[in-house]
C-alpha cells in the first residue's frame, strides 16, 4: 500500500512538472513569431480592430494633457512637456490613419508601432515624475500597465512594455518609506499577475478566433478546389473553365480555346458499362496531359466526353495545331483496360480572342461551331473558325433560339414522297420528309435545321413531333402502304428513346411492319456498336431498317455486313450517270444483284427522267424513287394518290406527277 502511493504521488508530480513544462512552452511559443506568413497576417487583421479605436481617444487624451501642461507650466519645462505629450498625440493619429489605409501591415512592423506607442505613453508619465516625483502618479504606471496588457500586438510586445513599466514603478517606490515601499511592491506583484492574465485570455480568445478563421478559410479553399475540380478526372470543370475565361477576358490577355470531343465514347458506355467509361475518360485525360506542353495552358471538362484546352495567346496557329494533332493522336490510340482492348476518336475545334471574339459565350459559341463543323466533315482533326464562319453561325444561332422557342408542334409538317414498285405498277410505300416553315425565317431548309437541332440537342423533340404526325398519317392509309422515317445519329445513340417511338407506335396500334427507319452512313459511323444494338431492338420489335445513301461513303459495304438492314438505297449520284456512264450503270447492276442474294430491299433514288427510267428497266430495279414518280407530297395528297391508284389500271406503267 505505502509503495503504491509513493508511485501514485510520484506520478502526480511527475504530471504536475509535465503540465508546467507544456504551459512554459506554450508561453515561449507565443513569444515567438509565427513564421506562417498566412498565420501572421491573421494575427494583423485580427488586432487592428482592437487597436485602432483606441489611437484616436488616445490621441485626445494627449492633447489634452498638452493643455493641461499649458496650465501648469512655463518656459522650458513647457516646452519639454508639450513636445512629448504633442508628439505621443501626432503618433497616435497617424498611427490610426496608417491602421485605417493600410490592412496589409505585416505582423512586425505592426509590432514596431505598437512598441513605439506604448514608449511615447511610458515617456510622458516618467518625464513628468523625473522632474515632478508625485507619489500619486506612481498609479499611473499600473494603469499604463494594464493598457499594455490589452493593447499588446503580440506576447513579445507585452513582455517588453509591461515589465519596463512595472519595473519603473518599482524603482520610484524604493524611494519611499519601507511600510509604502512594501506596499508599492505588492502592488506590483499584482499588477504582474494581473496583466498576464488579461493578456493570456485576450490572446486565448484571439487565438481561438484566428484558428477558427483560418479553418475556415482552409474550408473554404477547399470547397472552392472541390467546386472548381472535376469529380472524375481532376481535371478543372466547366465552372473553372469559364472562370479562366472570363479573368483572361478581363484582364485582356489573348488566348485560345479549344474545345475536344470523343468519338464513340458513348458505344462504350452502353456496351462495356459506365466503369469502364469512367476509367477510359481518366485514361484519355492523363494522355492529354501528357501532352500539355505549353506554359500556362489549361485542360477541363466541360461535361460528358466534352473537353476544353486554353492555351496562351502567344502561341501561334500552327504550333496550336501541331499540339492538337498531338492531342489527338494521344487520345484515340488504343486503351487497354481489364484486358478490353478499346478505341474512341477525337475531334477538336479552336477559336482565339481578341481575333475572333470579345466575351466569353462568343468564343465559346465559335470552338464549338468548328468543333461541329469537325465532326460532319473532318473527323479526327484539329478545325479552326475563321471569317468565312461567321455568316453560318449566325444563322445556326438563329436556327437554334427558333427551335428553342418556336411552336414546334404548329411549325413542323411532314411530306410524303411515293416508293413505286415496277413489278407491282403501283406505289407500295412513302418516305416522310420533314419541313418547317418558322414565322421569322420563312421556310427553312431541311439540311439546315436538322443538323443545327443535331448539334444543339433538339433533333429528339423534333423527330418526336413528326414522328407522331407520320404515325397519324399512317393509319388514315390501307395497311398494305408503309411509311419509311429517318433517325439521326443522335436518335440511335439513344436506347431510351427508340424505346418511346416503339412505345408510340403500339400505343397507334399500328403494326410495327408497316414501319421501316431508314438511317445513313454517317449516323453510325461514329458509334457503330451503339448503333447495331439499337437497330437489332427495332427489327425484333417487326419494324425494318433501311441504309440511305449506299454508296456515297467508304464503308457502305461494310455495312452491309455489321447492321441488320432489310433494305438499301442506291445514292441519288449513281442513278443519275446511268443513262451516260457504263460504270454507274454497272455499279448500279452489281448493287441491286448483290441485294437480291442478301435478300434485301432495294430502293434506286432520285430517278427524274423517262430516259433515266428506260435504262434503269433492264435492271429489273425493285423499288423507285424520284420525281418521276412522284414529288414530295402532302399527307392529303399521298392519301389521294392511293385512292386513285386503286382505281386506276393495273397495268399502267407511270403514276400522275404529285405535288405538295
Amino acid at each position: 500500500m505505502r509503495s503504491s502511493r509513493v508511485e501514485h504521488r510520484g506520478y502526480g508530480l511527475g504530471g504536475a512538472k509535465k503540465a508546467l513544462s507544456m504551459k512554459i512552452a506554450t508561453l515561449l511559443d507565443q513569444f515567438r513569431l509565427s513564421s506562417d506568413p498566412v498565420r501572421q497576417q491573421a494575427m494583423v487583421d485580427a488586432y487592428i480592430p482592437i487597436l485602432r479605436p483606441i489611437l484616436i481617444p488616445a490621441c485626445g487624451y494627449y492633447l489634452f494633457v498638452t493643455w493641461e501642461h499649458s496650465q501648469t507650466q512655463t518656459g522650458f519645462m513647457l516646452a519639454v512637456f508639450s513636445f512629448i505629450s504633442m508628439t505621443t498625440a501626432f503618433s497616435f493619429y497617424l498611427f490610426h490613419k496608417l491602421l485605417t489605409k493600410n490592412r496589409t501591415l505585416s505582423l512586425a512592423r505592426l509590432e514596431m508601432h505598437n512598441l513605439a506607442m506604448h514608449l511615447f505613453m511610458y515617456l510622458n508619465l516618467l518625464s513628468y515624475l523625473l522632474v515632478y516625483n508625485v507619489q500619486p502618479r506612481y498609479i499611473y504606471f499600473v494603469l499604463l500597465a494594464f493598457i499594455f496588457a490589452i493593447t499588446g500586438a503580440t506576447t513579445r510586445t507585452v513582455m517588453i512594455s509591461v515589465p519596463l513599466t512595472l519595473g519603473t514603478l518599482y524603482l520610484f517606490s524604493t524611494s519611499l518609506p519601507s511600510d509604502l515601499h512594501a506596499e508599492y511592491a505588492s502592488i506590483v506583484v499584482a499588477t504582474a499577475f494581473a496583466s498576464v492574465s488579461m493578456t493570456g485570455l485576450l490572446r486565448h480568445a484571439i487565438i481561438r478566433q484566428i484558428d477558427a478563421r483560418l479553418f475556415a478559410d482552409e474550408l473554404t479553399v477547399k470547397a472552392q478546389a472541390l467546386a472548381d475540380a472535376d469529380m472524375l478526372t481532376g481535371i478543372p470543370n466547366r465552372r473553372a473553365v469559364f472562370e479562366k475565361i472570363d479573368h483572361l477576358i478581363e484582364q485582356d490577355t489573348p488566348f485560345w480555346l479549344g474545345i475536344f470531343d470523343l468519338d464513340g465514347f458513348k458505344g462504350i458506355n452502353d456496351v462495356y458499362g459506365h466503369s469502364m467509361g469512367d476509367r477510359l475518360l481518366r485514361a484519355s485525360v492523363a494522355r492529354a496531359m501528357e501532352e500539355l506542353s505549353c506554359e500556362g495552358g489549361m485542360i477541363g471538362r466541360i461535361g460528358g466526353d466534352e473537353f476544353a484546352a486554353i492555351l496562351p495567346g502567344g502561341v501561334t496557329e500552327l504550333q496550336v495545331r501541331e499540339l492538337a494533332g498531338r492531342w489527338i493522336k494521344a487520345i484515340t490510340a488504343p486503351y487497354v483496360i481489364d484486358n478490353q482492348s478499346l478505341s474512341v476518336g477525337a475531334t477538336a475545334g479552336f477559336s482565339h480572342f481578341p481575333d475572333m471574339g470579345t466575351n466569353s459565350t462568343q468564343i465559346y459559341e465559335q470552338a464549338d461551331f468548328a468543333l461541329y463543323k469537325g465532326k460532319a466533315r473532318f473527323r479526327g482533326q484539329c478545325i479552326f473558325f475563321d471569317a468565312t464562319d461567321s455568316e453560318e453561325m449566325k444563322n445556326t444561332i438563329a436556327i437554334e433560339r427558333e427551335l428553342r422557342e418556336g411552336n414546334l408542334e404548329q411549325e413542323l409538317v411532314l411530306l410524303f414522297q411515293p416508293q413505286y414498285s415496277p413489278s407491282k405498277k403501283r406505289v407500295i410505300s412513302f418516305e416522310a420528309l420533314a419541313r418547317w416553315h418558322n414565322p421569322r425565317l420563312g421556310l427553312v431548309s431541311p439540311n439546315d435545321f436538322i443538323r443545327v437541332a443535331e448539334r444543339s440537342g433538339f433533333i429528339q423533340k423534333v423527330t418526336a413531333i413528326l414522328f407522331r404526325k407520320g404515325l397519324a398519317e399512317l393509319k388514315k392509309w390501307p395497311d398494305d402502304i408503309s411509311l419509311s422515317f429517318n433517325l439521326s445519329a443522335r436518335d440511335i445513340s439513344d436506347q431510351a428513346f427508340v424505346l418511346s417511338l416503339l412505345a408510340q407506335i403500339m400505343k397507334e396500334e399500328v403494326s410495327p411492319s408497316r414501319l421501316e427507319f431508314e438511317i445513313t452512313e454517317t449516323a453510325v459511323m461514329s458509334d457503330l456498336a451503339t448503333a447495331s444494338t439499337v437497330l437489332d431492338r427495332l427489327r425484333s420489335s417487326g419494324c425494318r431498317v433501311a441504309l440511305d445513301d449506299f454508296g456515297s461513303g467508304y464503308s457502305s459495304f461494310e455495312y452491309l455486313d455489321q447492321l441488320p438492314l432489310d433494305k438499301v438505297k442506291i445514292d441519288r449520284s449513281f442513278v443519275r450517270k446511268v443513262p451516260h456512264s457504263i460504270i454507274s450503270r454497272e455499279i448500279v447492276a452489281a448493287i441491286i444483284a448483290l441485294c437480291s442474294k442478301l435478300n434485301l430491299r432495294c430502293v434506286l433514288e432520285g430517278v427524274e427522267t423517262q430516259e433515266e427510267m428506260a435504262v434503269l428497266a433492264g435492271l429489273e430495279p425493285d423499288l423507285i424513287q424520284g420525281f418521276l414518280f412522284g414529288r414530295p407530297m402532302s399527307g392529303e395528297d399521298a392519301g389521294q394518290l392511293i385512292r386513285d391508284q386503286q382505281q386506276s389500271n393495273a397495268n399502267q406503267t407511270g403514276l400522275p406527277i404529285q405535288s405538295a
